[in-house]
């Protein structure tokens, strides 16, 4: 068996040599933190395709004319349609304070 293959380097002097036992768990750690991160990407990635429908839905009623009409004269409507737009932009703020958290996160530890 390659004893490189068990060593693990820290990036100062000797390199430290794992027992096969001991690189497996450090493989198998490494893998779950790796699941986990993409678990919490993928996440990210649903609720960024939800806003966008939201988004995608609140353009075309906007550009509905007779809605846009209805926007006007109807205070109770124009309330619901401004709810609507907060709630979207609450989710993106969400999604933006998740991202920059994701990105800086440090998961996996160095080998």
């Amino acid at each position: 068996m390659d004893k490189k293959a068990f060593a693990m380097g820290n990036g100062k002097g000797k390199a430290k040599e794992l027992s096969p036992q001991d690189a497996a768990l450090l493989i198998q750690m490494n893998y779950r933190a790796h699941l986990a991160h993409r678990s919490q990407v993928l996440s990210c990635l649903r609720d960024l395709a939800v806003a966008k429908a939201k988004l995608k839905e609140l353009r075309s009623l906007f550009y509905n004319l007779s809605y846009r009409c209805r926007l006007w004269h109807d205070h109770e409507e124009r309330q619901r349609f401004f709810e609507k737009i907060i709630v979207l932009l609450l989710t993106v703020e969400a999604l933006e304070v998740t991202k920059e958290l994701l990105c800086t996160e440090d998961i996996l530890p160095s080998i």
